[in-house]
């Protein structure tokens, strides 16, 4: 970036989920690259991912996550099923609480001077307006405010043990990604008591200077109306976000390969695993799943066929040279899969995941598969036909083709820094309009001072809480 521009102390508010991180972290390095400082304030167990990703980390929650009460024991039954669904509800209410508490002050004493909150941190916003920070709203998959449209939760694309768990995940998924229950009323006994007025209004009074998401718009729905404020870039992805993994390459025997990954948050069925394994017996192709880290190698040593099994593996490489991708349909891998120009068989579970998955079938780069009806057939059935029908190869070679022409990480850096600048000119103006007798240079040093001098009158009243 040119030398006069100003540099900015970026703070990421973001969450630990694999896909969430990859993509921020891939942003936040070319944010680096141009000059700025990042800095992520997030739970501690993702400090070593950040800090070897070359930036800073400043760690929130570290008491509170040594105090976490003990999840209720695990049991069939109506009781059990409450008992875990209010242990969870009260977790991320406690979580909330911690944020709203801690992060404030982190961010006041790290000087901070601009936000980048992602989607899921629902505290973030609040927070923005608290310190009086300029903030960007980051969506890593489809954003969550325009609906996970998809396949219904009837027609089997969403996993379910029973009639109550679907309960407890709806009720989970509408708390937490739609700001509703338990959780709104949290923000909302924070937002009175720091006198920032009510939830429904702090978008209104308190706005993003823009909304980014990196799913592109060539593959989301046709949409007549986006906010002014509003813009699609394209997967935030960089090689050198991760962290090397060992990996027995010597194994490749040379047939075509059939990567698999189910993601590392949800992969929660390892019968989903064996089925892919019995469904790809026999086929002229070799089998490569990836754990996630959630379960042990050693553990799916007797997987028919005798496939290549890894608890973490390095994506990246492996889509390269892999023939079809399976996978749950989460972005991460969904993303990324569609940079690398490889079809993909998605069988989702949860949360966007049929959404992501039902933007893939419509433009014919991927097969879906209803988790509730899976069969070892049906996933053999689908991984012959995208072997033999290159229509699908095609389709995600042309996908890959339009997003590497829209330089994700690098538009979306764009688009923040040319929001920084106008956001720095109006700052400006503002100086003038409430000061007419300001000389140039006045201006000039107000317009290249840090935005921590130009803040609402909390920050200092949140400092001294510490």
């Amino acid at each position: 970036m040119p030398a006069d521009k100003k540099k900015w102390h970026f703070g990421v508010l973001s969450f630990t989920g694999t896909g969430h991180l990859n993509p921020l972290i891939a942003l936040s390095q070319e944010l680096k690259d141009r000059g700025h400082k990042v800095t992520f304030f997030e739970k501690p167990k993702i400090g070593a991912r950040i800090r070897q990703a070359g930036l800073e980390f400043i760690p929130i929650g570290a008491t509170a996550a040594s105090n976490r009460p003990t999840p209720p024991s695990a049991h069939s039954g109506l009781l059990s099923e409450i008992s875990m669904l209010r242990f969870n509800l009260a977790r991320v209410v406690r979580d909330i609480e911690n944020y709203l508490r801690d992060t404030p002050i982190a961010l006041s004493q790290a000087g901070v001077d601009a936000l980048l909150i992602n989607e899921i941190a629902v505290t973030g916003p609040t927070v923005a307006q608290l310190l009086g920070l300029p903030y960007f709203i980051i969506s890593t998959t489809v954003p969550h405010h325009w609906g996970w449209e998809g396949y219904s939760w009837r027609t089997g694309y969403r996993y379910s043990a029973s009639c109550l768990s679907w309960i407890q995940r709806v009720f989970l998924e509408v708390s937490a990604m739609r700001v509703r229950g338990p959780i709104r009323r949290a923000l909302e006994r924070y937002r009175r008591r720091e006198g920032l007025g009510n939830l429904r209004m702090a978008a209104a009074s308190f706005p993003p200077l823009a909304h980014i998401t990196q799913l592109p718009q060539c593959l989301d729905l046709p949409r007549k109306l986006v906010p002014g404020n509003f813009f699609y870039t394209a997967p935030w992805v960089s090689s050198a976000a991760r962290p090397r993994i060992a990996f027995p390459w010597e194994r490749l025997d040379g047939r075509p390969i059939i990567y698999a990954s189910l993601g590392t948050t949800r992969n929660a069925e390892p019968a989903v695993l064996r089925l892919i394994a019995q469904a790809c017996v026999g086929l002229d192709v070799q089998l490569v799943i990836s754990l996630g880290g959630r379960f042990d190698p050693e553990d799916f040593a007797d997987l028919p066929g005798r496939p290549l099994v890894v608890q973490f593996a390095p994506q990246l490489e492996l889509l390269k040279i892999a023939r079809i991708v399976i996978s749950h349909g989460g972005p991460n891998t969904a993303f990324e899969a569609l940079m690398a120009g490889k079809p993909m068989i998605v069988i989702p579970m949860a949360y966007d995941q049929p959404a992501i998955a039902a933007r893939l079938a419509r433009l014919h780069i991927a097969k879906v598969l209803p988790i509730m009806r899976l069969s070892a057939a049906r996933i053999r059935i689908a991984v012959i036909t995208l072997l033999g029908d290159a229509s699908y190869k095609h389709a995600a070679v042309a996908m890959q083709s339009a997003l590497r022409n829209l330089r994700g990480s690098t538009e979306a850096s764009d688009i923040i820094e040319d929001a920084l600048e106008h956001y720095v000119d109006l700052q400006r103006i503002n100086t003038v309009a409430e000061s007419p007798n300001t000389g140039y240079d006045d201006l000039a040093s107000c317009a290249t001072a840090p935005a921590s001098e130009v803040r609402d009158s909390r920050v200092s009243i949140a400092a001294s809480k510490s």
